[in-house]
């Protein structure tokens, strides 16, 4: 082998499947042979060019795979061994930051982005988990995955069912006899979902559209005591129906919709909390500050999980034999990278994923 097959993002919706040359490992490196990359809607908003990005880049941020080159430093840093399963999540970052003496690192200006703002025009160049092989910076973080727990789950652990432990119960502190309202039952949605009921919310309300008729089944699967579809109820009456008018203690947003934000706001009650997890791709999004003011409203913004969630996500999983991968409908070949993301965006009639995955 003497090129990797990458899904190359070079521009505002042109997509590319491009090689490029093995590189070699350094002491505190490692090259990963990638089992399982999963795409979401902030894919999307890359693809269509919603965010900003160094083009050309690799895209793929929620990566699985195994240890297939390893640098002697490297392997004492992650307590890693070629041959390993793992997932890299986040980051080490660079040290010295502010954020990362605060024990922030995942927001290191420094750190190396997968998938999203690191550029693949510079050699080792794979900085993408939608690709054949991925290269290990010093600065990523290799987590290992046990025996018992599927490729499937292993993926949807590092960016997915971790962001829900992060979002409900770290930012939202959602606790025993809650009420939770999440708006929006995509992948992130339904790992609020997961949280929210693992850690003793009394009732948890889900919100999505007509569409959205499979993911709001599953959500009712993993806990949701009632899914309202928005289309056809307002979802503030029905928030106050099902609580006698005492409305959320905890509402997370990860829907991204400025529709859904104004009842977000108007669901949860005084002194509740509100966590804004969804990205609105640069739209412009009126809030209602006076609500905010006079309730007393605590207001979460919401950034990717830091490695305590994503190690008390992968514990809480492996003892309970929860099984996220029944989220995944929908798998995909690295050439069918565009379709894939298309799907997610729901252009394509008649495929419209709950969570979809790419086997390169």
């Amino acid at each position: 082998m003497s090129t990797v097959r990458t899904a190359t993002l070079l521009g505002p919706e042109r997509l590319e499947i491009r090689e490029y040359p093995v590189p070699d490992v350094a002491d505190d490196g490692a090259l990963l042979r990638i089992g399982l990359g999963g795409v979401c809607g902030t894919d999307v908003k890359y693809f269509r060019g919603r965010i900003d990005m160094p083009y050309p880049v690799i895209l793929g941020h929620e990566i699985f795979g195994r240890v297939e080159r390893l640098g002697r430093a490297a392997a004492a840093v992650h307590g890693v061994t070629e041959g390993d399963r793992v997932i890299l999540k986040g980051s080490r970052g660079c040290g010295h930051c502010r954020d990362c003496r605060d024990g922030a690192p995942r927001f290191c200006p420094q750190r190396t982005s997968y998938g999203s703002n690191t550029s693949a025009a510079d050699p080792p160049h794979l900085f993408g988990g939608l690709a054949e092989y991925l290269y290990v910076n010093p600065d990523a973080e290799l987590f290992k995955v046990g025996d018992a727990m599927s490729d499937e789950a292993a993926v949807l652990c590092g960016s997915v069912m971790a962001n829900g432990y992060q979002w409900a119960i770290l930012h939202g502190g959602v606790t025993f006899g809650d009420t939770v309202l999440i708006q929006g039952p995509g992948q992130q949605g339904l790992a609020c979902t997961w949280a929210a009921r693992a850690a003793g919310a009394a009732r948890i309300i889900v919100t999505g559209t007509a569409a959205d008729v499979d993911r709001l089944a599953l959500a009712r699967r993993w806990g949701a005591d009632l899914t309202v579809e928005v289309d056809q109820t307002d979802v503030v009456e029905a928030v106050a129906d099902e609580t006698g008018g005492a409305m959320a203690d905890v509402v997370v947003d990860v829907s991204g919709s400025p529709a859904a934000l104004a009842s977000s706001v108007a669901a949860v009650r005084k002194r509740g909390t509100l966590v804004l997890a969804g990205l609105s791709g640069g739209r412009q999004v009126p809030v209602e500050i006076d609500a905010l003011v006079w309730n007393e409203i605590k207001v979460q913004g919401a950034f990717t999980a830091g490695s305590p969630a994503l190690r008390a996500t992968m514990d809480l999983i492996e003892s309970t034999g929860f099984k996220p991968e029944e989220m995944i409908s929908h798998t995909f070949d690295l050439d069918d990278t565009e379709l894939c993301i298309r799907a997610i965006a729901n252009e394509i009639e008649g495929m419209y994923p709950t969570k979809a995955v790419i086997r390169p």
